[in-house]
């Protein structure tokens, strides 16, 4: 296959909550991407609209130096143009695989694992659908399941009734699933630091996973000082956007997993140093997960050649919209993703369905909202 030397095109779709990104070289070879700026999809398009100009022309095999180029020109730290980047160069790497005829695995240094382990996502509305789901995920063969334990009203009972009823829901889960199956828990940012700490203690006898998010993300010394007074492992993170950021969290000791996304933080290029930095640390990687295959098919390439790569996020992707918008998914047994061996990320995109389908508003598919408190005010960021 002739050696692409310049990008020709690169075209944008917003499908259902999820934007897709392709790049066209003069060869004819085409890479895909995502972005996961997933609260407003629909800016990603004009942004990577005004960002061509950058990109076309330019040396596909080049994602390092268009990486840095774009940064530098504009010395950008928004969420939506890293997010678009991210997208592109998740594609420029696949254009690499396609045209060498290798995963892109393969070209960020070679697997060190078989297979990866799958964390799924487990959530209810009623602490009965969450016992039946979690206890069915592992029956499913999934050896680490992540549970969401703020349900039904939680939001408009006392701070003592929160803490009790959530910490009381874990212990029912853990007891349904036993002691064969790592078990970590989604705060969603749903804690103030003391109620995340006492919460946290209440639940120490699970001996969880990780507790995930369990404040708001803006303050890293707040975080830091919740991940130092909790016994159970930390994991944050999810929504930073470059190495600085995630240099900053991986100062903090305490905390024991980064959550970087590959369509928010920079694509393959930048979740490289991100997870070299926090292995100097010996922190793990857990990356944020819930969007399309094609961001799973990008994590699991990853997971593949990273060393201190974790579980991997999951989100059951066997029924629409996941199974509509590529034309295969990720292939799990007994609880495991299968590493591809197909040329560049492995995925393809289902150009049919995508143009046929528009614009989902995110919270109208998946109920993504900020709780409202007794008193009428917001209880959830």
């Amino acid at each position: 296959m002739l050696k692409p030397t310049r990008i020709e095109s690169i075209h944008t779709y917003v499908c259902g909550h999820w934007t897709f990104v392709t790049v066209t070289t003069d060869t004819g070879i085409m890479g895909i991407g995502e972005s996961t700026y997933f609260l407003h999809p629909t800016a990603i398009a004009p942004i990577i609209e005004d960002l061509k100009e950058a990109y076309i022309g330019q040396d596909p095999y080049r994602p390092e130096f268009l990486y840095q180029r774009v940064l530098k020109k504009h010395c950008m730290i928004d969420a939506a143009s890293t997010s678009a980047m991210a997208a592109i160069d998740q594609a420029l790497w696949d254009i690499k695989g396609k045209a060498l005829d290798v995963p892109v695995w393969q070209l960020l240094g070679g697997r060190v694992r078989d297979k990866v382990r799958a964390i799924v996502l487990v959530q209810a509305p009623t602490a009965e659908e969450l016992l039946a789901k979690s206890i069915q995920a592992k029956e499913d063969g999934f050896t680490a399941i992540k549970i969401k334990p703020f349900i039904e009203d939680w939001n408009l009972n006392s701070s003592a009734r929160i803490l009790e009823s959530t910490s009381n829901t874990v212990k029912a889960v853990r007891d349904a699933i036993g002691w064969d199956v790592d078990l970590a828990v989604e705060v969603h940012r749903n804690l103030a630091p003391d109620q995340a700490i006492q919460f946290a203690e209440l639940v120490r006898t699970q001996r969880l996973y990780f507790i995930e998010d369990p404040v708001q993300p803006f303050s890293v010394s707040v975080n830091k000082f919740v991940a130092e007074n909790m016994p159970s492992p930390v994991a944050l993170a999810e929504r930073n956007i470059n190495i600085w950021e995630f240099r900053e969290y991986s100062d903090c000791s305490h905390i024991s997993i980064l959550r970087p996304d590959v369509g928010l933080a920079g694509g393959f290029t930048q979740m490289k140093k991100i997870a070299a930095i926090a292995e100097s640390r010996h922190q793990r990687i857990l990356p944020h997960n819930f969007t399309s295959p094609v961001i799973t098919a990008c994590h699991v390439q990853l997971a593949a050649c990273t060393q201190n790569w974790d579980v991997q996020g999951y989100v059951r992707e066997t029924e629409s919209p996941w199974t509509d918008v590529v034309k295969h998914i990720n292939q799990v047994k007994d609880g495991f993703i299968e590493i591809s061996e197909r040329p560049g990320i492995g995925m393809e995109l289902n150009f049919n369905y995508l143009e046929n389908n528009g614009y989902i508003p995110f919270g109208s598919q998946f109920n993504h909202i900020a709780y409202a408190a007794a008193d009428g005010g917001i209880k959830q960021q």
